[in-house]
């Protein structure tokens, strides 16, 4: 059920949710719609409250959501799973040079990651909705998910190792970063 509250920035709309955290977790989807998920030991009254000292950055949030472009495919979605594979046939001579196993390649539509790697199991998942992306930026994630066989983790040895292969890596990821997934 949504709940309404008065601020100084107008009225914002938010939907409350409860569930086991520890925080009172806002969150302001594409769409412009903001959730606000609290443990349900919290009264509602401090939740409202919540809201009403974040309303600033809600509206100013919901007016980047409204002015910010839809992005549209470059590549049709039957054929994303084909080109992330192609790159990935085409960057795997490097790692295999370096004694990394072919690994398995899985498709899915996620939210918040371009992809991931299970180096335990040798599993490379993409995210598909890549087909918004540039080619070059598809690169830059295979590459990305590849080097994470060599350096499980974001140290400066991982992205040492990803520059090697990627030079042009940050302007790719911020190339990412601007493309909308609704």
């Amino acid at each position: 059920m949504k709940r309404q509250i008065e601020t100084p920035y107008g009225v914002v709309f938010y939907t409350p949710e409860r569930k086991k955290v520890k925080n009172i977790n806002l969150r302001i989807k594409p769409d412009g719609s903001v959730y606000v998920s609290a443990n349900r030991l919290v009264p509602q009254a401090v939740m409202d409250a919540f809201v009403f000292s974040k309303a600033a950055y809600i509206v100013n949030a919901q007016a980047q959501c409204q002015n910010r472009p839809e992005s549209k495919p470059v590549f049709p979605e039957k054929e994303i799973a084909g080109v992330i594979t192609a790159i990935c046939q085409k960057v795997y001579p490097y790692f295999e040079g370096k004694g990394v196993p072919y690994p398995r390649i899985r498709f899915r539509k996620m939210v918040s990651r371009w992809g991931s790697c299970n180096a335990a199991k040798k599993i490379l998942t993409f995210n598909t909705n890549l087909m918004l992306a540039p080619i070059e930026c598809i690169s830059y994630v295979v590459l990305h998910e590849f080097t994470h066989f060599l350096v499980c983790n974001h140290s400066d040895a991982f992205y040492r190792e990803l520059e090697k292969v990627c030079p042009d890596w940050k302007t790719c990821r911020k190339k990412l970063k601007e493309i909308h997934i609704r």
